[in-house]
């Protein structure tokens, strides 16, 4: 117990940081709720002119994948890139790098907790979801337990992902643009928005060599009954991404480790 004492510390601050500004999470969640309502519209727009499925999908699948995706996305893709940055800059690396836990345990940690504070996310997802009647029940049992598992590894990779890209202010001390560039293909080819199923064919090729389809539409697909490869590969391809993220932030720490500069402090 006492060795999970500095991990969870680490998870509260992560957890209580973003209701420390109540009105920017509140602004989260009626953005959210418009964004949701807004998609199921322009869904229905869409399909108005189709009397049967588009790339094997209906109406409904196609509404239903929006509120899922929007609301996982708003969960999981709450961790700041900037976190490590902002404190190379301000000089707090320093302290950071003296806490009895690795700084790459310690912005998981945290990260976790920032994941934890979000959860509130999914009642206004799926909550505006019910409302505008665009999300059903998985395609199954199986579905369903496998959307579990699958939700789980995307949590291990789009953190990991977040981190990676943390780890890059060491060389830059600043992430403002690149992370700009990132948050776009990210929320792109991850298939947070537009299902994979839709894009060309070629576009599914390269969104399929990327970590990000891992972080949301794995899931999604899998609720949906539409796994890349079946349940067993679709899960593998998670885990195989989690360890080769994981390898990489790793490798990344050992070279940034001995780049540190402290800004200020």
């Amino acid at each position: 117990m006492n060795a999970l004492r500095p991990l969870l510390s680490q998870a509260r601050i992560g957890m209580l940081t973003p209701w420390a500004y109540r009105a920017s999470m509140l602004l989260s969640f009626l953005v959210l709720a418009l964004q949701i309502a807004l998609y199921s519209v322009v869904w229905r727009a869409i399909y108005s002119g189709h009397d049967g499925p588009v790339a094997g999908a209906d109406v409904q699948t196609a509404v239903g994948y929006a509120v899922l995706g929007l609301t996982v996305a708003g969960v999981l893709d709450t961790s700041p890139y900037w976190s490590i940055e902002s404190r190379v800059r301000s000089g707090l690396i320093g302290v950071d790098l003296t806490r009895p836990i690795g700084l790459l345990t310690q912005n998981l940690a945290v990260q976790t907790g920032q994941v934890v504070g979000a959860l509130p996310t999914v009642a206004i997802g799926l909550g505006t979801g019910l409302i505008v009647g665009g999300l059903a029940p998985p395609a199954s049992a199986g579905a369903g337990a496998g959307f579990a598992v699958s939700l789980l590894l995307a949590f291990g990779v789009s953190q990991l992902i977040t981190l990676l890209l943390s780890l890059t202010s060491f060389w830059t001390l600043e992430v403002g643009g690149v992370g700009m560039a990132f948050f776009v293909v990210r929320t792109f080819m991850s298939g947070a928005v537009l299902p994979l199923w839709f894009m060309p064919g070629w576009l599914q090729v390269l969104a399929g060599v990327l970590p990000f389809q891992a972080a949301t539409y794995t899931p999604l697909s899998v609720y949906f009954g539409r796994p890349p490869g079946g349940l067993a590969v679709a899960l593998g391809v998670q885990a195989l991404w989690i360890v080769v993220l994981g390898a990489l932030c790793a490798w990344l720490w050992s070279r940034a480790r001995h780049r540190v500069v402290v800004q200020g402090g």
